[in-house]
């Protein structure tokens, strides 16, 4: 475990690297694994990781997620990413965008996380949540299946969010370092708030319960909206989405409960599925059905079963991590 941190502040302060030099660097750990380097490509390795610090910090990285995707359990592996032995990660490396960008493969349920994911400091896995006091005095709180980094430096608090969701309480800063939140879509600056961000495929989802949140979007730093308390938005890269009044159930996961007052099936499920493993789609035909009550999300499973038994649904399971709703004849 030192040597895993020691690596991550190792790689801390290089966050941009050129995605070419990291698939080089990806291409090159898929060779190493496959059987040892020749003498004349053993020479060819060094040349090329001794080009710049970014090609080292590039292999540092390679390094770290074989090392983590080695140390997974191989049932663990094959729930989450559905594939059957462990040399399948070979093909996880293989796929240049291993160590930056998303995998999409046909061995894969669902999107795989970058590499940053795999190692991140702080990380919870499906179904459980991690609160963390911040060294400033702040909180932070990881929901189900979230990764963060933390980096305070004497110029700013950073908090890098992969994946998942976290709420953060902040509190006052003796140096007033500003509290930022970054995501692949952009940054968030807390002007002395407590909020929760959602990291989503195409977007970042913010809502704001006490205090306010400046938005910059990653494309466009210049143009920001500032997200009063009680109100959420989307953002992206390129995009400032309207702020609307808070969904009630921003920060209910926080007391492991799902709120719903006749809410549409389909975005029920949604909430839900952030605490389960595995993929549940809803058909075109459950559209119309809504759901009330409150819900314990500590138990997925049970909820789902209780929503088969009072609603006109059935659930369909192909597999035990890949189910479908329809409606019940």
């Amino acid at each position: 475990m030192h040597q895993l941190n020691a690596a991550r502040k190792m790689i801390a302060n290089q966050v941009n690297i050129p995605a070419a030099i990291i698939k080089e660097a990806a291409a090159w750990l898929s060779r190493m694994q496959e059987k040892p380097l020749t003498e004349t490509e053993h020479a060819k390795f060094k040349q090329w990781l001794l080009q710049s610090h970014e090609h080292a910090q590039a292999w540092q990285r390679a390094e770290l997620l074989s090392n983590k995707l080695n140390s997974v359990p191989v049932d663990f592996a094959m729930k989450v990413l559905d594939r059957p032995q462990h040399p399948e990660r070979r093909a996880f490396l293989r796929s240049a965008t291993a160590l930056g960008t998303v995998v999409t493969t046909s061995v894969v349920a669902y999107k795989a996380l970058p590499w940053q994911g795999w190692v991140a400091e702080h990380q919870t896995a499906m179904g459980e949540n991690k609160t963390i006091l911040l060294a400033d005095g702040g909180k932070l709180v990881l929901n189900a299946n979230s990764a963060v980094d933390v980096f305070y430096s004497n110029s700013e608090r950073l908090i890098r969010l992969y994946r998942g969701e976290i709420y953060i309480a902040t509190a006052h800063d003796v140096l007033n370092r500003p509290l930022l939140v970054e995501t692949d879509h952009g940054r968030l600056h807390a002007l002395g708030t407590q909020f929760v961000v959602r990291k989503q495929d195409e977007n970042t989802y913010i809502g704001v319960v006490q205090g306010a949140v400046d938005v910059l979007p990653k494309d466009h730093a210049t143009e920001h909206l500032v997200i009063k308390a009680g109100h959420e938005t989307l953002f992206n890269a390129a995009t400032l989405f309207t702020q609307v009044q808070l969904n009630d159930n921003a920060s209910t996961w926080l007391d492991g409960i799902i709120y719903a007052d006749n809410m549409p099936l389909p975005e029920f499920i949604g909430i839900l599925s952030r605490y389960r493993t595995g993929v549940l789609k809803c058909d075109a035909s459950v559209a119309e059905v809504r759901v009330s009550g409150a819900f314990q999300l500590k138990n997925p499973e049970e909820v789902l079963d209780t929503i088969q038994k009072t609603r006109p649904i059935k659930i369909e399971w192909r597999t035990r991590y890949w189910a479908s709703i329809v409606k019940a004849s």
